[in-house]
């Protein structure tokens, strides 16, 4: 019956999404090199922490480099290079263990009010989506991060003592020193519990504030105001509402069915007195997900989101149950479901991010460009440096978007363009044609197109060398 070709239909494509998952993040986990900008500088910091140096250090004196993020992803990944060495293995490690224990959360938490099958479907349309294939299992913050704050939850949800409250607090703190963004969870709650159970509330607010504040002043004061000049300050960068909007719009287009049966479950008649901590939590966290417009911000920015809209799903899925007969639902459901994983559409080596035999290649060529030229070198593959044990003195990205703020004096490092102090410039553009203005800013652009020519392209990468003509 049609009923039935759907249903299997549905099913099968589920369980290829899975795969098409399981073979990206093992082909990325493998892989020896960088690939998305923001890895290498976390490799670095991972391996800076493992030889005992302060990451949120002043930024007047090279290197010029800054650490966005709190402190525990990244202690997780030093812990990973002390045992295997220097390499992304052990950080994309981490992300891909983080994205399956995210998955066995939302069956967990909607198996205690759906079906073992409901439960299991919403669970795996979290690594169906196009956008958790994108970014993971990159050497990123946002899936450890995500799994501290729902085992948090989970751990307020799985009972009712009030015991399971106080032992949420540790890992929603976890979670906001890996991503400060990861309040969503905890502030819902608070919320919540102020409406309904007030002494709890007071209890679990000033428990998470007391615990934050000292752990920051704790870290604050033995940087010397640096840790908090990194992780807020330094992180102000410029938003852009266009952005915003263009970012939103694509979320919502393609995860337009988990967004629907999410308004669905929250904002029907019916909706029960438990229903109020999920509307709470989807609204707070649809306003944060609009920092996404913030210069520099990318689909990461969505994760909470998807996987709340995962178990709101499941959740309207139960509710519809009861509400309408049973071909009707069970039509509308699959339905919905396949037109769900439609939207999802990607493949392995053809959607981004894409590994082929060449980027092997050409990273291996430019390790031995790297390994044959002495002094200092910069680059936008921090990575590339970081394997080949050279020192990280610069992120373009970062410390354009400073300069532009007047948080940074650029002229320092001009000077040293101007007198070709770097040995190897190593960018993503041709200066003679074009260049990127989110990675330089106008002075930089110039400096090196005036005392730098381009020698090697090498892959996506141009090498710049000194002009020596000019001296």
């Amino acid at each position: 019956s049609p009923m039935s070709l759907i249903k299997k239909l549905t099913t099968v494509s589920l369980i290829i999404y899975s795969f098409f998952y399981l073979i990206q993040a093992l082909t990325v986990i493998v892989y020896p090199y960088q690939v998305s900008y923001p890895e290498g500088f976390i490799l670095n910091q991972a391996k800076l922490i493992c030889e005992g140096k302060n990451i949120y250090k002043n930024i007047d004196h090279y290197p010029f480099i800054i650490a966005n993020y709190p402190p525990i992803y990244l202690l997780i990944c030093a812990g990973f290079i002390k045992l295997f060495g220097i390499s992304f293995f052990g950080g994309r490690l981490v992300t891909f263990l983080a994205t399956i224990l995210i998955v066995f959360l939302i069956y967990k938490i909607l198996f205690k009010k759906t079906t073992r099958n409901t439960a299991i479907f919403c669970a795996l349309l979290f690594i169906a989506s196009s956008y958790t294939f994108k970014d993971t299992p990159l050497m990123r913050v946002d899936m450890t991060g995500l799994f501290l704050s729902l085992f948090g939850l989970y751990l307020v949800i799985d009972t009712q003592k009030d015991l399971k409250l106080c032992y949420s607090i540790p890992f929603f703190l976890a979670a906001l020193y890996t991503k400060p963004t990861f309040f969503t969870a905890p502030f819902a709650l608070a919320i919540h519990l102020l409406l309904s159970e007030r002494k709890k509330a007071i209890i679990f607010i000033f428990s998470m504030v007391i615990s934050y504040l000292l752990l920051f002043f704790i870290l604050n004061h033995f940087t010397a105001g640096e840790f908090y000049r990194h992780t807020i300050l330094y992180n102000l960068n410029i938003f852009e509402l266009k952005q915003a909007a263009k970012y939103y719009i694509h979320f919502l287009q393609t995860h337009a069915i988990l967004f629907l049966f999410s308004l669905i479950f929250l904002f029907s008649p019916s909706a029960s007195r438990e229903c109020f901590f999920w509307k709470l939590y989807f609204i707070i966290s649809a306003i944060v997900a609009v920092t996404v417009g913030k210069v520099g911000a990318n689909t990461n920015y969505f994760c909470e989101l998807i996987a709340l809209t995962c178990i709101l799903t499941g959740l309207a899925i139960e509710k519809l149950k009861n509400d309408m007969d049973d071909k009707k639902y069970q039509l509308f459901i699959y339905s919905a479901a396949m037109a769900q994983l439609i939207l999802f559409l990607h493949l392995p080596f053809f959607s981004e991010p894409i590994i082929t035999k060449t980027d092997w290649h050409d990273n291996h060529i430019l390790s031995q460009k790297i390994q044959n030229t002495g002094g200092p070198i910069l680059s936008e593959d921090a990575g590339i440096l970081v394997l080949n044990q050279r020192e990280v003195l610069f992120q373009p990205f970062e410390f354009t978007q400073l300069a532009r703020q007047n948080i940074w004096n650029e002229e320092k490092f001009i000077l040293d363009i101007v007198n070709r102090r770097f040995s190897l410039i190593i960018l993503s553009f041709d200066l003679a044609c074009f260049y990127d203005p989110e990675r330089l800013t106008p002075t930089m652009a110039e400096a090196i197109s005036a005392n730098y020519y381009i020698t090697d392209k090498i892959g996506e990468y141009f090498l710049y060398r000194p002009n020596l003509d000019k001296f």
